[in-house]
């Protein structure tokens, strides 16, 4: 039986990141992947989507080059060349991650895990045989897969998944989209890009939910004028497949038809083959892994990280989770810190958000106030012909101190992380106000936001 001071159970972003700093502690490291390293995050999820979206974006600019006085005739989209581009991508980062752990010295095996005993796991690998390797540490990093809807499994064919739509071997004329949450919303833009006709379901009030209703209504008024079909507050109650179609039936009664269906309403945690239950390791009501703020579970010495814990499922928490999971098993105490964490959507435009929504403040009692910054008034936005969006700032009232700032507009994404570090170094308004920015660019945008907290903002006409 082989003896590792730590074994972690899969490779994403949670369990690979935390073998690198595994290894970066000394420690001899063995992880064990099912399907291949990067998990869902880096071959079926954020990777290769932005990666195909990084073409549709550029396909969108080349249509209105001649806004910027270039002509450009007949640009076409080469779907196939497309994913071509995208698993290119995959690969060189699947590759990047082998080669670290090559460098740090860490063991990678495939196949499935299980607990046989609390510390003893038997590795069902790909070639048939089974193995048994055993630590004192074990890290749980198994991620999550998509939900099921109304007992409508994919069949690759007609009914996908965000795992498998993106095997989807032609642009289909139209598709529905079920769940209008950050997945259902990329999806959306990607197939609109391209021509598709696109029609979104989504449960709540407002696409994006967990996003600022400001934000949302303003991605909402750019989806319809693309054309994309938008169906808010509808349960969706009938899926049925015909000979060349796909039909949803709605609550209201209401039905769309269309060429493709894809489910991007959830995700479900990849616990049930494990042995878990076996050796005593509690889980929540939804199946999650329960865990401390050290990441450790119901049983000492055997840590989760990731999505299967059920807490903020994103890449990038993963990896601090995992992270905090690996110097914890090391004898390094850390405690996970979820207060400030940013999101990013990777729409057109894009948006990007971090802390509390001003209902949300409210709910808790909060006093704030607020200020808000229309994009196209900077002359960035002008210049590079990218004029929809806006900035909010959310300040509590007595102490001016930022409790959130929200994004939709030309490079969110990245803009967002100067109000993240703003709000863990616990900055007031007035502060990132005073804070000198460059000119032109579109993070003025942040600066002009906090200043009209205080109806400061130099470029905005107030009512």
């Amino acid at each position: 039986m082989e003896q590792f001071d730590i074994i972690i159970l899969g490779a994403g972003p949670a369990g690979y990141v935390a073998a690198i700093r595994a290894a970066q502690l000394k420690k001899k490291v063995c992880v064990i992947e099912r399907n291949e390293v990067g998990g869902t995050c880096l071959n079926t999820g954020c990777i290769p989507t932005k990666a195909i979206i990084a073409s549709a974006n550029l396909f969108a600019t080349i249509k209105r080059a001649s806004e910027f006085g270039i002509s450009v005739k007949d640009a076409i989209a080469n779907f196939n060349s497309i994913k071509e581009r995208e698993k290119r991508v995959v690969e060189t980062g699947v590759n990047g991650i082998k080669s670290l752990f090559k460098k740090h010295g860490i063991t990678l095996k495939y196949g499935k895990a299980r607990f046989k005993e609390p510390f003893v796991i038997e590795n069902h690998q790909r070639n048939g045989y089974n193995e048994l390797l055993s630590s004192d540490r074990i890290i749980i990093a198994t991620g999550s897969y998509p939900a099921v809807i109304l007992n409508t499994h994919t069949d690759n064919e007609y009914i996908f998944d965000s795992d498998s739509i993106l095997e989807i071997d032609s642009l289909p004329v139209s598709m529905t989209i079920i769940g209008g949450g950050s997945v259902g919303c990329e999806f959306a833009h990607i197939f609109n890009s391209f021509g598709v006709k696109v029609s979104i379901i989504e449960l709540m009030s407002h696409l994006i939910p967990f996003a600022d209703e400001d934000i949302s209504n303003v991605l909402e008024r750019e989806f319809k004028k693309r054309g994309i079909n938008i169906y808010l507050e509808k349960e969706v109650k009938g899926i049925s497949r015909g000979e060349r179609q796909v039909k949803v039936v709605l609550s209201d009664g209401f039905e769309i038809e269309s060429e493709r269906l894809l489910m991007a309403a959830g995700r479900r945690f990849n616990t049930s083959e494990l042995g878990i239950e076996d050796i005593g390791i509690k889980t929540g009501r939804r199946g999650e892994i329960l865990v401390n703020d050290k990441m450790e579970s119901s049983i000492s010495g055997i840590y989760a990280a990731g999505d299967v814990v059920g807490r903020v499922m994103l890449a990038y928490v993963a990896s601090k989770e995992g992270i905090a999971a690996v110097e914890n098993a090391s004898g390094i105490e850390r405690k996970m810190d979820y207060s400030v964490i940013p999101l990013t959507i990777f729409t057109e435009p894009e948006i990007g958000c971090v802390g509390l929504r001003e209902r949300d403040a409210v709910d808790k009692g909060i006093k704030v106030k607020t200020g808000s910054f229309q994009l196209r008034s900077l002359g960035r936005a002008h210049a590079s012909h990218e004029l929809s969006g806006m900035v909010k700032v959310v300040s509590e009232y007595d102490t001016d101190k930022i409790l959130g700032v929200h994004i939709i507009g030309a490079h969110a994404s990245e803009i967002v992380h100067e109000a993240t570090v703003a709000i863990k170094m616990g900055m007031k308004s007035r502060e990132l106000e005073e804070t000198i920015h460059a000119h032109p660019v579109f993070s003025e945008g942040v600066m002009e936001g906090a200043a009209d907290v205080h109806g400061m903002a130099i470029h905005k006409i107030r009512d």
